[in-house]
């Protein structure tokens, strides 16, 4: 992740102001050569709130029927690596260890029947086109095909899919 880019939209992502936060990295992945990292622009997600919403009470009451739940933690699987599929991931707490950011550590003491089952997480749909363009990185660099333009519109991207996958779990909520 392109740490330098992330700093620029911090900001507004915690205050969930989505509109804001989107308009650094769509304006900058504007200004580039076109790429296949620009088939970003204008895709939301947020058409998938609702069943998002359905998966996530579906989880919650099957966590609640092996124990106490005081919070759910959620997360995007790695999608710059992991390209077959991207989905939504979720752990279900008995306790809820705080928002302090320096002390997260908490989020590791999950117990292993509280989170999604292989077959029960949520699928992403709508990026297919992205998840190939992130697929062939390596290749083309190893052909030498890749330069500071396709990185750029690759951070960018990636800045762009981070916020949708925030503004997706707002609107759930």
């Amino acid at each position: 992740m392109n740490f330098e880019f992330a700093e620029q939209i911090i900001p507004n992502l915690e205050k969930h102001d989505f509109d804001n936060a989107l308009k650094t990295p769509e304006t900058e992945l504007k200004k580039l050569d076109l790429t296949d990292f620009h088939e970003v622009l204008d895709k939301t997600l947020v058409g998938q709130a609702d069943e998002l919403a359905t998966w996530i009470n579906e989880f919650y009451n099957k966590a609640l029927d092996k124990e106490k739940v005081e919070t759910l933690y959620f997360e995007m699987n790695e999608f710059d690596i992991n390209t077959d599929q991207w989905y939504i991931d979720c752990f279900a707490f008995k306790n809820d260890g705080g928002l302090n950011l320096e002390d997260m550590e908490w989020l590791c003491d999950f117990d292993t029947d509280s989170q999604t089952e292989t077959g029960t997480i949520f699928i992403i749909e709508g990026y297919e086109k992205l998840q190939n363009s992130f697929a062939t990185i390596e290749e083309r660099e190893e052909n030498e095909t890749w330069t500071d333009n396709l990185q750029n519109a690759r951070d960018w991207c990636e800045q762009i899919i981070l916020i949708r996958y925030m503004e997706l779990m707002k609107m759930a909520h």
